[in-house]
């Protein structure tokens, strides 16, 4: 029987706190903007942990679970895309794919199986390398899986919108999921096996040299990882309704490592911490950008009257390259 030690339940529900503490004044004091807002903190919170399974077990920079993220957003959309929407949207879509019409969570559990099958795959020669190498490893995984989305023209539209998305996905829906994906983080990160990536990321020969294969549990939390970066994938998908190819590349990635990398590469409340920081500065400099009255001083419009907008990460529309306002056109 696994036993769980009380400093990593103790651990679990500190760190699921300031989630829960969230989601109440947003649902209370900021109910639609403030629960969207706090509901992509949530999914954001969960594609961090992700790669945080690896890259903070291991120390080997992944460039390549937004990629999952991508296999989770499609695969769960296109078993949930609206068939009336479906015969538009993918006239050429194969005949097994046509019709489906799931709802969310079957969905969901079958694009994580495709997300898993597909993190063996690519999984088994990644365990293998170590250092930059593994890192350039996953940038080629997230570009190849790119450009075989945007070639797929008959299955995902290409680099055109994927729309016809259900949005099943709200505050309430996803905080389950991102409480979820905190303890499997610290249980991981408290385990023998997490351990025992983490003896191998401090030296290698070392914790080969005492029995630990660091091929195989390199493989295990790059896996575990994967399949957190494809919930997300998903959930993301459902709260949009609509995405495209380029919402999970480079801008979502590189915004999502300085999330873990601000909190702290190695702790799971790190994971949060950063990517609540990041996201308060970023919806801090949307507010700013408009211009501000303070009384004594007047702050001018920015960068938006030159014809800029400031980028946000923000994975609505186009991921974390935004400048979109989830809440809607503003008044005036």
């Amino acid at each position: 029987m696994v036993r769980v030690r009380r400093e990593t339940v103790v651990g679990i529900l500190l760190t699921s706190l300031p989630l829960l503490v969230a989601a109440a004044v947003a649902s209370l004091v900021f109910p639609g903007s403030g629960e969207r807002l706090v509901t992509l903190f949530m999914i954001n919170v969960i594609a961090v942990l992700g790669i945080g399974m690896y890259a903070g077990n291991s120390g080997i920079v992944s460039f390549g679970h937004v990629g999952f993220m991508a296999i989770g957003a499609y695969a769960s959309g296109l078993l949930t895309i609206n068939p009336i929407v479906q015969k538009t949207a993918l006239p050429h879509l194969p005949e097994w794919l046509a019709g489906i019409g799931m709802s969310f969570l079957p969905a969901l559990a079958v694009a994580l199986v495709v997300v898993a099958l597909v993190a063996v795959l690519i999984g088994i020669p990644v365990a293998r390398l170590a250092g930059s190498s593994a890192s350039i490893a996953t940038l080629g995984f997230l570009v190849i899986v790119h450009v075989v989305l945007v070639a797929s023209t008959d299955i995902t539209r290409g680099s055109q919108t994927f729309f016809g998305i259900p949005r099943a996905v709200n505050l309430w829906v996803a905080l389950p999921f991102a409480v979820a994906a905190i303890a499997i983080a610290r249980l991981y990160r408290d385990s023998g096996a997490g351990l025992k990536l983490r003896a191998s990321r401090e030296d290698e020969i070392a914790s080969t040299a005492v029995g630990v294969n660091v091929r195989l549990h390199r493989f295990v939390g790059w896996v575990l990882g994967a399949i957190l970066a494809g919930a997300a994938g998903a959930l993301l998908a459902h709260f949009l309704g609509a995405f495209s190819p380029k919402d999970f590349y480079f801008n979502l990635t590189f915004v999502l490592l300085a999330m873990l990398i601000l909190g702290g590469v190695t702790t799971v409340s790190g994971a949060v911490g950063g990517t609540a920081v990041i996201m308060l500065i970023v919806e801090l400099l949307r507010k700013l950008e408009g211009g501000v009255d303070l009384g004594f001083v007047t702050l001018p419009t920015g960068l938006r009257s030159h014809g800029y907008r400031h980028r946000r990460c923000d994975p609505g529309g186009d991921v974390s390259a935004p400048g979109r306002d989830l809440r809607g056109p503003r008044a005036g």
